[in-house]
């Protein structure tokens, strides 16, 4: 199972943190939706307190994975 993430990650810890930070991201800005599915409106609180607003957090998230990536693949690009 292991061969097969760092496949999918290109063998790149890189990639993989900006995987991470994506999903993390995505996460973040389904908070509000998740609370009102799990019927806990304050998880949104909670998360607020913590990290502030989540959705924004969310999105730079979203942002810093996407620039992580896109200069990691220019790198690999360039090695070949």
């Amino acid at each position: 199972m292991l061969t097969r993430i760092k496949a999918f990650c290109l063998n790149s810890l890189t990639i993989a943190w900006s995987y991470f930070l994506a999903v993390l991201g995505l996460l973040l800005q389904l908070v509000d939706a998740a609370g009102d599915f799990l019927g806990d409106p304050a998880i949104k609180d909670e998360v607020s307190a913590a990290v502030g607003d989540p959705t924004w957090a969310g999105r730079v998230l979203l942002a810093i994975s996407i620039v992580t990536l896109a200069a990691r693949l220019r790198s690999l690009r360039k090695q070949s």
